[in-house]
């Protein structure tokens, strides 16, 4: 089903979508079609860039077209912060860039240009469209004159976070153990517990790496991923924090408090365990800390909510209906995260 909606969504298509789209040509239609400006641009390395590029071959294997077969799974990440983030980071093998090739509506060229010279810095071959194709390709999203074709994005399944220890501590995944350096005096985590809006998550993601958060994670199943919509909501944040997957989190949150860390979940005033702590008196931290943003509708889960250390609500500035009882997910978390301070800071 996965698959089926990322294929609808035009992320996962085959060749016949990709030649519809007008996204899947060899290096030869490249090298004669491409702008004049654009020739100027990046002529002494594009021979270098094509040859041997899976990307731009038109070589044919078994009957299927080798730019597809031979590329790992790969999705579009689409917009200019997003497309200037995944460049810079370098977390994702980029295949290609798609650039706009005339000026239309409020496109910013100047930064479209800055796009195109990150990719000739880092070998990234570049091909120039029309509004409409890449309009198309992405089912009509805001683009900004910008497509990148990159690796999905890797979202690892955590384990286990260890107790910190010397200013580091060990993320444990199903793959490997890293150490890992706090970003601020306590390593700070973000668990989007049920989150089922991508613009939420977007929005929870950037503020999050403005407000120094070291990563985020997620249900592996049933909830928000890191795709390129929310790539392109975060303005690129995305690319440049880890975001982790959890099997099965009550287990996960056991092993954490077990090490030292503290729980902090969003509540409305009304919640009924835990600590209860108003974001306006909230008392600064000594611990490191994961915090919990619920579902939009249902909350956060009881099995999560019974191991909390803390329970932060946002109290409303007026009177309102007794069916509004609590801010946007991603606003809250906003605030949330911009309230939370730790001792020494």
């Amino acid at each position: 089903m996965l698959m089926q909606g990322m294929r609808r969504a035009g992320l996962l298509g085959g060749a016949a979508h990709w030649r519809r789209a007008g996204l899947l040509e060899g290096a030869t239609y490249w090298r004669k079609h491409t702008a004049a400006d654009s020739v100027r641009l990046y002529s002494s390395w594009r021979d270098k860039v094509n040859k041997g590029n899976p990307w731009l071959s038109n070589k044919k294997k078994k009957g299927k077209d080798s730019v597809v077969a031979d590329l790992p799974k790969s999705e579009l990440v689409y917009g200019l912060a997003s497309a200037k983030a995944a460049i810079c980071q370098g977390r994702r093998t980029i295949h290609g860039a798609y650039v706009q090739s005339e000026t239309a509506g409020d496109l910013s060229r100047d930064r479209l240009k800055e796009i195109v010279a990150l990719a000739a810095e880092h070998d990234i071959p570049v091909v120039e469209r029309s509004k409409d194709i890449l309009d198309t390709s992405i089912n009509g999203a805001s683009h900004q004159g910008v497509i990148l074709k990159v690796s999905a994005y890797d979202a690892q399944r955590v384990t286990n976070i260890s107790r910190v220890e010397a200013d580091s501590y060990q993320v444990t995944t199903a793959t490997e153990q890293t150490i890992r350096q706090p970003r601020r005096r306590f390593p700070l985590w973000v668990y989007c517990c049920g989150l089922q809006d991508t613009h939420n998550f977007g929005s929870i993601i950037r503020s999050a790496l403005f407000f120094g958060a070291d990563a985020i994670v997620v249900p592996a199943y049933g909830a928000v991923k890191p795709t390129s919509t929310v790539s392109k909501v975060s303005s690129g944040a995305m690319e440049c924090i880890d975001v982790y997957r959890v099997s099965d989190h009550e287990k996960l949150l056991d092993r954490v408090l077990n090490n030292g860390w503290s729980i902090v979940c969003a509540t409305t005033s009304r919640a009924g365990s835990g600590q209860q702590h108003s974001v306006d008196s909230l008392p600064r931290l000594n611990a490191p800390t994961i915090l919990v943003i619920g579902n939009e509708g249902s909350g956060i889960p009881d099995d999560v909510a019974s191991l909390s250390s803390m329970n932060v609500h946002i109290p409303a500035r007026a009177e309102l209906p007794s069916y509004i009882d609590s801010l946007n997910a991603g606003v809250a978390a906003g605030i949330i995260l911009s309230a939370i301070k730790f001792e020494g800071e």
